[in-house]
């Protein structure tokens, strides 16, 4: 009789486990843009979040990307709490898990196998960033020299820090965008040990990483955050 009450304990735990073995659970969505717009090519990363229901889940992480009508799906996946982020290279769409906004989360089970979600993006500003180098030091040292580096960046949140993104360039400089979102208090933050630069007023930059306010009033547009090249090595 023990034997077969021990058998009878552990059975049901089993059958729980394979259950949890063939779960199979879909998020499916839309992405979309605040002005009524569909999103295509959005990049929708998928993110399991603790706490697990199994210990060590084979992959925490999916990606996908939105398609011609701005759907994505997700499918194989196990039971737990999901958070969706997007990002849209080359666009003012802000990510949902960036700046403070909130992402959509969706919760999947072997009573809820399916989930779906529209997620509207928010719209952010532009900000340009124009960097001259009429000595054409960038050029000539950036990539070759040791320590020959610019970098542009604001920082949101704590370990978060979105680089500036370079447009385009011509024989006098470099055009760069950040995007920010609009009313934001943000600090564009410029470091180079090794280019000495200026601001708009041409004043000198220091060589350790230096803040410059940003802040776009909803409904504006961004003015340009001008800095100049003026040389470079150590001065």
């Amino acid at each position: 009789m023990k034997t077969i009450a021990l058998v009878l304990v552990f059975l049901p735990a089993c059958f729980a486990q394979q259950a949890q073995l063939n779960f199979g659970g879909t998020i499916t969505g839309g992405l979309a843009g605040d002005d009524g717009s569909i999103v295509v090519g959005g990049y929708v990363s998928l993110l399991l979040s603790p706490p697990y229901q199994s210990k060590r889940p084979q992959q925490r992480e999916w990606a996908a990307y939105s398609k011609a009508d701005g759907t994505f799906e997700f499918d194989g996946l196990t039971g737990g709490t999901y958070k969706l982020c997007v990002q849209v290279p080359g666009s003012t769409w802000l990510d949902p898990c960036d700046w403070g906004l909130q992402p959509p989360v969706l919760a999947l089970s072997s009573a809820q196998p399916t989930a779906s979600a529209a997620i509207v993006l928010t719209k952010g500003a532009a900000v340009p960033i124009r960097v001259d180098d009429p000595t054409g030091s960038l050029a000539q040292n950036e990539g070759v020299t040791a320590g020959a580096q610019l970098l542009l960046g604001v920082g949101h949140a704590p370990y978060m820090f979105d680089t500036a993104m370079l447009t385009s360039q011509d024989a006098n400089g470099r055009n760069y965008t950040i995007v920010i979102p609009f009313g934001y208090a943000a600090k564009l933050v410029v470091l180079s040990s090794f280019f000495s630069l200026t601001n708009a007023a041409g004043a000198a930059l220091p060589k350790t990483a230096t803040t410059i306010p940003i802040l776009v009033p909803i409904g504006q547009q961004a003015a340009t955050i001008l800095l100049t090249v003026t040389g470079g090595g150590a001065q």
